[in-house]
């Protein structure tokens, strides 16, 4: 039986056009942006009138964006540290550990993954409240881990997918104790995955928002970006966007290797 379905009609053409479709939608809005940040103008507009580099300096010159900037990367890199430690710890103990409600409680991990933000950080606020703990650097670090960890799990799953345990009882039966074990057998060879879940953590947390409404005191530079926006827009919201789109890109650079070692 022949197939009178023109080629042009395809399943592959259609997901092709679907996927290009896609792609088109989410790239555009951001290259806009990274355009109306070389504006030589006074205002928020594109086409741009010219081009020009004073938004940059302009953006880098505002005293709140440095310290909003400062802010995210002190609570980035301390909600990635905590994240990657309990995230790895957790990883470890779901793959080669049987106990009871193993299932449940891995589900329980990565709910933070399919909870919308707005809740999350809503239960954070109370939760910490309840400790007497104050919106702030701490808190923001806290919450930050706790939305963090399942992506460092999910990372140091794949890595664990390939892991041959025999070698880590093989160490423990030479004398190595269990610190050893993991110091100079199990985290070379996951070394990939906790590498590439750190790194998310990282990124996940400094472009946070939904969080830090709730535990911030609005001095992180996501949050002083929309009260900007909410304020009076100019070309340095952009401006600055567009250096922290470059500076993901380099970090997701980063990130592919270990990523492709981890699979």
């Amino acid at each position: 039986m022949t197939n009178d379905t023109p080629a042009h009609f395809s399943p592959g053409v259609l997901s092709k056009f679907y996927v290009n479709t896609v792609i088109f939608f989410l790239i555009v809005p951001i290259l806009v942006g990274v355009v109306v940040a070389f504006t030589s103008g006074d205002r928020m507009e594109f086409p741009i009138p010219g081009v020009s580099l004073r938004w940059f300096y302009d953006a880098l010159s505002k005293p709140q964006f440095i310290e909003g900037l400062l802010n995210s990367l002190i609570i980035a890199l301390c909600s990635a540290v905590l994240a990657t430690i309990a995230g790895t710890g957790a990883a470890i103990a779901l793959n080669q550990y049987d106990f009871v409600g193993r299932t449940l409680i891995r589900a329980a991990v990565m709910m933070p993954i399919v909870i919308p933000g707005i809740l999350v950080g809503l239960s954070l606020l109370f939760t910490l409240s309840s400790y007497g703990m104050e919106p702030g650097l701490l808190a923001s670090t806290i919450g930050h881990a706790v939305v963090g960890i399942p992506y460092v799990v999910a990372m140091v799953l794949a890595a664990l997918a390939n892991y041959d345990r025999s070698l880590e009882l093989a160490s423990l039966n030479l004398g190595v104790g269990p610190v050893g074990t993991f110091m100079k057998i199990t985290l070379p060879l996951i070394k990939g995955g906790v590498m590439a879940g750190g790194i998310t953590a990282f990124l996940i947390s400094f472009d946070n928002i939904s969080v830090s409404l709730f535990t911030a005191r609005g001095d992180t530079l996501p949050l002083r970006l929309l009260q900007q926006l909410r304020g009076y827009i100019d070309p340095s919201v952009a401006a600055i966007s567009t250096l922290l789109i470059i500076g993901s890109l380099v970090l997701l650079a980063l990130l592919l290797p270990f990523v492709m070692k981890s699979r």
